[in-house]
């Protein structure tokens, strides 16, 4: 599981020092990044379906995040790469990533900067492992697109709290939580 990897990656790999960087313990590095790696997951299937999604991860996968960078963990703690974390942050999750943060609050006990620092440090991991496999497998935009949706339906079944989360707000099931899904939470 794409996640998974990434996830052992970020304790194995990066955690110890983000830990030190944040003062973070890294039992809560662990949680932050299981349920960043999830929403995003969840929020790449979702949005890979429309043709400029779609172009923007190729694009992306081909190009900057071929997986190479995992040679150098280190270059993840530059201001490039933590402005680059934000960026792919902002572009996978849109006008989620305050909410998702928040969430994240709730269930970690840790504040929205400290959340958001550990995102957009760990955020272009999961892209990385995504690009490596697109590039080791010969994968194209449909078989990019297959993993993503089998990604999200493993995540549906391991993180309960956070599909339970996302069910909640998306009432209508679309993916988003719009006004259709307020008006069905409080009728």
């Amino acid at each position: 599981m794409l996640k998974e990897l990434a996830k052992d990656f970020v304790m194995k790999q990066v955690a110890n020092q983000v830990s030190k960087a944040t003062w973070i313990d890294s039992s809560l590095i662990e949680k932050v990044t299981d349920e960043g790696f999830g929403s995003m997951i969840l929020w790449l299937a979702k949005n890979v379906g429309t043709q400029e999604w779609a172009k923007w991860l190729m694009g992306a996968l081909t190009s900057d995040h071929d997986g190479s960078v995992l040679d150098n963990v280190s270059s993840l703690f530059s201001e490039s790469k933590q402005q680059e974390g934000n960026k792919i942050l902002d572009h996978i999750l849109g006008n989620k990533k305050e909410v998702i943060e928040t969430q994240i609050g709730k269930d970690t006990g840790l504040d929205i900067s400290q959340i958001s620092s550990i995102l957009k440090t760990v955020a272009p991991i999961l892209l990385w492992f995504l690009g490596k496999q697109t590039k080791s497998e010969g994968f194209g935009l449909d078989d990019v697109i297959w993993l993503l949706w089998k990604e999200k339906e493993e995540v549906a079944k391991s993180s309960n709290g956070l599909w339970i989360f996302w069910a909640i707000l998306d009432q209508d099931g679309d993916g988003d939580f719009d006004v259709m899904d307020a008006f069905k939470m409080i009728t």
